[in-house]
């Protein structure tokens, strides 16, 4: 009955390879300059993926498996890519047609086959989709009529992503993202101390290295602190022990500078994947997104800033702004500051930090 099992399990990953292959353009080769991109559902949420062909079979970059909330790593010695969900941990060796896994009971590592190896192209590493699924007990089905591939992970990670708080109390909070530096930080806390208003500032760790004063002057206030990593890189396209590393070591800082560490944390760009909130769940910090989105880094002027904020503004809300831009573009954000702060205080708003709007 397993065998039986097994045959028809095959056969029908094999007719989703076909039906894939007839619906998406390919390139016949992986030396193309350019990748097709397509959309693949994981657990119902589209996700866009460059993607190849190799040995007749569909090939995707491994980090693209973060998506499905498996960690995925990079083993440098092995050169292999080493893919963990639940009790599952396989490794993926560039250029061999075989896989290494691990088994918890015995405590070694068996080799196991695959019919299309895991290849390396313009320094990225791409690995057979179906293969890597399967590896990891993901189901893979493919929706006719809409013309797409589904992939349900059978992994649960808990969500913890909040963009407001669900009231009707007038509260918002104000967030600065990208600090702390020496031009726009101390101006935008020099107008908070004047109106008698408290933010929450989302500080990163190289920059905290390098404003260490300045980061203790924005607790000294009494404004919230966040964690927005340690260098600001897109956290979709990092191993996940990098994505650990990010959010740790901005902890370790922030304890050395300030004797604390915090219990929130934003990722750059608002970017984030399924596998980098388990870390998050892990370590025990929670996902700050915005519900405003004042779009002040694009050099916007104080006037198009608070058109933004009095129309998208709304009880429990968070607004997103910055306070660190190499090329000064953020003279909007500190032209807007003061007139949001009035203007929101005469429709009745309180502002509170993100801390205590999550209370």
């Amino acid at each position: 009955m397993n065998r039986i099992w097994k045959h028809k399990r095959t056969c029908s990953y094999l007719v989703i390879l076909i039906i894939f292959i007839t619906t998406f353009p390919l390139p016949s080769n992986a030396q193309e300059s350019s990748l097709p991109v397509a959309p693949i559902i994981i657990d119902n949420v589209p996700i866009n993926t460059k993607y190849m062909m190799r040995d007749g079979q569909i090939h995707v970059p491994a980090i693209f498996f973060k998506h499905t909330g498996a960690q995925v790593d990079w083993n440098e010695i092995y050169r292999s890519v080493v893919f963990q969900a639940k009790d599952k941990k396989v490794a993926f060796p560039v250029g061999k047609n075989y896989t290494d896994e691990y088994d918890r009971v015995t405590r070694s590592w068996n080799r196991g086959i695959l019919s299309s190896e895991t290849i390396e192209f313009q320094n990225e590493v791409f690995v057979p989709l179906m293969e890597v699924a399967k590896k990891l007990d993901m189901d893979i089905s493919y929706d006719h009529k809409a013309k797409r591939t589904l992939i349900s992970t059978n992994l649960y990670v808990k969500s913890n992503g909040m963009n407001k708080r669900a009231t009707s109390r007038k509260l918002v909070a104000l967030t600065f993202d990208d600090g702390p530096e020496d031009y726009y930080t101390p101006k935008i806390l020099d107008i908070l101390k004047e109106k008698g208003v408290l933010a929450t500032f989302f500080v990163v760790g190289y920059e905290i290295n390098s404003y260490p004063d300045m980061m203790k002057r924005i607790v000294n206030e009494g404004h919230g602190i966040g964690n927005h990593t340690t260098t600001h890189p897109d956290l979709r396209t990092k191993w996940s022990v990098d994505v650990r590393k990010e959010i740790v070591t901005t902890q370790e800082i922030l304890l050395k500078t300030i004797g604390r560490k915090s219990d929130l944390f934003r990722p750059p760009f608002g970017a984030i994947t399924k596998a980098d909130i388990a870390i998050l769940n892990e370590i025990g910090m929670r996902n700050i997104l915005w519900s405003v989105d004042t779009l002040d880094w694009s050099g916007l002027s104080g006037r198009e800033i608070v058109n933004i904020v009095l129309r998208d503004v709304s009880p429990g809300g968070i607004i997103l702004q910055h306070n660190f831009q190499h090329e000064r573009l953020l003279d909007g954000t500190v032209e807007a500051l003061p007139v949001i702060i009035d203007e929101l205080h005469e429709q009745g708003y309180t502002f509170v930090t993100v801390q205590t709007l999550l209370e």
